[in-house]
């Protein structure tokens, strides 16, 4: 699709990226689907976090645009973002992760309403099935249904999000269920909602089950438990260290 800058943009999709160019395409081509689906004005950011192959180049073959974030932090490189995009909403999706056909059309259904401040998606599944898989996933839906904040995807209004300064840069990980809270209570002063989404939906990655094991929410759970503890040292090991070849554990 041809994207101009005379008119400002519907959404604005932002997407950080830390040597992703295995996973942009897909990712990036299901936005572009989504995009023609809606038939508005979409940009699409990728905050290209220090990558050392060809993110930057595969995200301006699809048409892109490339934000270089030299900070390592998921926070800073989304609120990186965030700031140079022009979109009256903002949608906030992994590199590896890939939204439906339909999705931008109902986030626009919802935010259009003016009920709503934003919200995140419960609609989710992964690229692949198995029980380690099922099981992980379905701890992550009952936290969902004990905080009341949906996860997977976050979009808001790009009014809202500048109001209460977009993502904690304090925070190494769980900086999305912080920024969700802050959200919800935002809208909430302002007599607005937040919106558990559950149409459309997105495809889940796999990649970290592929590499630490179908049941990795046990193996490496003293990992997992550091890194949401904002330890540099576990966060660095599980998103910033060079990949090995990913090979199942089970």
């Amino acid at each position: 699709r041809k994207r101009t800058h005379a008119v400002q943009p519907v959404f604005s999709v932002i997407v950080p990226a830390y040597n992703e160019e295995r996973y942009l395409p897909k990712s990036l081509g299901a936005i572009n689907r989504a995009a023609a689906f809606l038939g508005e004005e979409v940009e699409v950011i990728v905050a290209d976090n220090l990558s050392t192959d060809r993110t930057p180049a595969v995200a301006r073959e699809f048409g892109a645009r490339v934000v270089p974030v030299s900070i390592k932090c998921i926070s800073a490189v989304r609120n990186g973002g965030a700031a140079e995009a022009r979109g009256k909403y903002l949608v906030f999706l992994d590199a590896d992760n890939c939204i439906s056909e339909d999705l931008l059309v109902h986030i626009k259904e919802v935010l259009d309403s003016g009920k709503y401040v934003g919200g995140g998606l419960v609609s989710a599944r992964y690229d692949r099935d198995a029980l380690g898989i099922r099981f992980t996933h379905g701890l992550v839906k009952l936290g969902v249904s004990f905080t009341g904040v949906s996860m997977f995807l976050f979009y808001a209004t790009a009014e809202a999000f500048r109001a209460i300064g977009g993502y904690d840069e304090k925070l190494l990980a769980t900086e999305d269920h912080e920024f969700a809270m802050r959200l919800r209570a935002h809208g909430k002063k302002h007599g607005q909602k937040y919106c558990n989404l559950n149409k459309g939906e997105v495809v889940l990655s796999s990649r970290k089950f592929d590499e630490y094991g179908d049941w990795m929410i046990f193996w490496h759970l003293k990992k997992w438990l550091k890194a949401c503890l904002n330890r540099g040292d576990a966060v660095y090991e599980l998103w910033y260290k060079p990949r090995r070849e990913a090979g199942s554990k089970g």
